[in-house]
Order: structure tokens, then sequence, then C-alpha cells
């Protein structure tokens, strides 16, 4: 069996894990925990994860576990590792390190752990370095999505560049599509309309549409994004729209946003220092020279709104008001002071989802509200 797990680390991953576990987040052409069970794909999968996620993990992963106790033989995978190398289920009781991180430990004796988060101080067993590579926040994976592409393309169809499109992919006679600095992958039903430009390394998911955008290097969208204006190394994670002109750059955007005519991000400092990001009252120096944004699922922006460098938009945030959006708006806020009134948040999430033909399970609903009780991003994380 393999168990994967969310570390202590998860939430380092705010705002876009607050809907979805570590491990379901968007990176190159797959999910994390897709990647996983592309590896081991005869194996059973035990997901470990917060308690308030449980219901919602099990309604969309019906085939796995979720949270359930593990008999050994098990190989326990960190939520946010990528494995270059497979390591086996069964042998000795080992701690696979990748740079210094965990990457995963192997069980062969019975213990009475229960599911949680698992770190280095809980496990006292010997050593060994892998080939893996483990991510500890979430522009790490904004930062090394342009590689992964390259990496799982390469893997995939065997070659390092290339257009690589599926059957069902449309793609117009005007629309330009260049792959000399990485491969492009054009997934089921999706559609390249007329003077487009995509720059590989990309991938463009199911049902997506590329609507005269200019798509620059190192993108990944989801399924069924509406994409137009322009767009720069930035991972969406599925169902968001960006149809307008305006960029977006070095950002992460989640499930089911809107982000309106003309809004942009700037993703580069005047000083060209790296860029410093707000998380739990933190200011973390990122190391990245170029951050644009993190957006939140749901999260709603006026036409012409500008998004400043390192940016953070909570779960739901709504912003309309003139001027610049600040650096750090909490989940379901509206404009600057206000909040989201709760009768309203369900209402909103249907007529958002049924515009792609999707009905919002009891769970996700249910998850919802939860995270509208919780509050603003530092009582959100303080249960870390």
């Amino acid at each position: 069996m393999v168990c994967v797990y969310e570390d202590e680390n998860w939430g380092n991953f705010y705002p876009l894990i607050q809907l979805r576990p570590v491990f379901d987040l968007l990176f190159g052409c797959r999910t994390l925990l897709e990647k996983l069970r592309r590896r081991y794909p005869k194996e059973s999968f035990n997901l470990w994860v917060r308690d308030e996620l449980a219901e919602l993990v099990q309604e969309q992963h019906p085939d796995c576990l979720v949270n359930q106790p593990v008999q050994p033989p098990v190989l326990f995978i960190s939520a946010s590792a990528v494995l270059l190398e497979k390591m086996p289920v069964s042998g000795p009781e080992e701690l696979f390190v990748a740079e210094k991180r965990i990457a995963g430990f192997r069980l062969s004796q019975p213990r009475s752990w229960k599911p949680g988060f698992l770190g280095r101080v809980q496990l006292n067993l010997p050593e060994r370095e892998v080939k893996a590579r483990v991510y500890a926040y979430i522009w790490e994976l904004i930062r090394d999505n342009p590689e992964e592409l390259k990496r799982e393309l390469k893997t995939s169809a065997r070659r390092s560049a290339g257009v690589f499109r599926n059957r069902s992919a449309r793609v117009h006679r005007s629309a330009v599509i260049l792959s000399e600095q990485g491969p492009v992958y054009l997934d089921a039903g999706c559609e390249v309309r007329p003077f487009s430009l995509i720059e590989g390394p990309c991938y463009v998911g199911p049902g997506t549409v590329i609507d005269g955008a200019r798509v620059r290097p190192g993108c990944s969208f989801g399924p069924r994004c509406k994409i137009g204006g322009e767009v720069e190394c930035s991972i969406f994670q599925g169902y968001a729209n960006k149809h307008h002109d305006g960029f977006i750059g070095h950002s992460y955007v989640g499930a089911w946003v809107n982000l309106g005519a003309l809004t942009t991000c700037s993703d580069l400092k005047n000083n060209y220092h790296p860029v410093r990001l707000q998380l739990k009252s933190r200011s973390i120096d990122t190391g990245m020279l170029k951050l644009g944004c993190l957006v939140g699922d749901h999260v709603k922006t006026a036409i012409g709104t500008m998004i400043p460098t390192g940016a953070v938009l909570g779960t739901f945030a709504s912003w309309f008001e003139p001027g610049p959006a600040p650096k750090q708006l909490g989940t379901f806020a509206w404009g600057r002071t206000g909040r989201w009134r709760r009768e309203e948040i369900l209402d909103c999430a249907r007529r958002v989802m049924a515009r792609r033909d999707v009905v919002p399970g009891p769970a996700y609903e249910k998850l919802l509200l939860k995270i509208f009780e919780l509050g603003m991003t530092d009582e959100f994380l303080s249960r870390r």
C-alpha cells in the first residue's frame, strides 16, 4: 500500500489548499497525486489529509482510502513530493530524504500512528538520499513548472520538443505554436482559436480554450479554462476565466476564478530585488526575481484591476475598488473592508459552477461554509 500524507508544511501552499489537499495541486501536466498513481499503478492508495478535507477527498477520490489506519508494509510519500525514481513499497524501514527534505518513509513493522501530520521528529529511522523533489512552498511549483513540463512531456513522448495533440483538440490554421523552447501538449477537447500564440513548454488541459491569447513559456492550464490576453509561466488549476486582455505572469490561479477584463499583475519589482511574500504574518523572501500573485478558488476581480507583485488573494475574495488591489486580501473579502454574506456563498458558487456544467457536491458546499467560519488568513493557518 502507498499512503500519501500532508505534512506540517501544508499551510505554505495557501490559498490554493483551502479547498483541496496539497497533492491535488496541478504541476506540469498532472496533479501531484496523479504523478504518484502513475508510478504505482498496481498499488492501493490511502490518503491522509486534514480532518475538514476528509469528506471532500473521499468524494473526489472514491477509489482511494481516506484517513484510514495502515498495516505494514506501507510506503508513505509526502503530498508535496515529485519522485524521480520509484521507491519500493517493501524493504527495510527507511526515511527517504531529497536535499534535506523528507520525501517519504517505509514501514515494515506495525505502529500505533493514526492519520495526521508527520514530521522528521516523529521518525527515528535510518535516512537514505533519493532522487526526488520535495516542495515546501507553492511558489516553488511556479518556479519549476517549465522544467516539469519538459520532463513530463519528454517522458511521455520520448523526445524533448514538439507539439503533441490529442485527436479531439482543435487548432485554427492561423494559430502559432512554437516548440523551440519546449514541447506543447494539447489535451482532449481543447481549442486554440484564431491568432493565438502558444510558446512551449506548455500544457493545455481538457476543454480549455485559448482565445487569441499570447501564452508565453512555462504555462499549465487545467480543465475548461478560458484564456485571453497574455499569460507567462503560470499555473491555472482549472475552470478559470481569464478571457480578456491583461497580463498574468509567474502566478498560481485557483479554480472557478474570474479575472475581469484588463486585470493585470506585476511579477517584477522596480528595484529587481527578490520578491517577498506575506504568509501568516510572516514576510518571506521567496528568492524569486519574478513572482506575480497567488489566487485562491472563486476569486473575482473587476475590470482594470491591478494586482501588485507577490499578492495573495484568499478563497472567494472579490476586488472591485479603485486603485491597486492590496497585497493581501483575506478569504471571502468583499472589497477592502467588507465580507461576503454567508447566505450568498452557496448560491454564487452554484451559479458559477453551473456555467461549466458542474454541480458542487454536499462535501464541497460544507467545506466552503467551514472556511467561511474559520475566517481570515491567520485564523485559518493558525491550526497548523
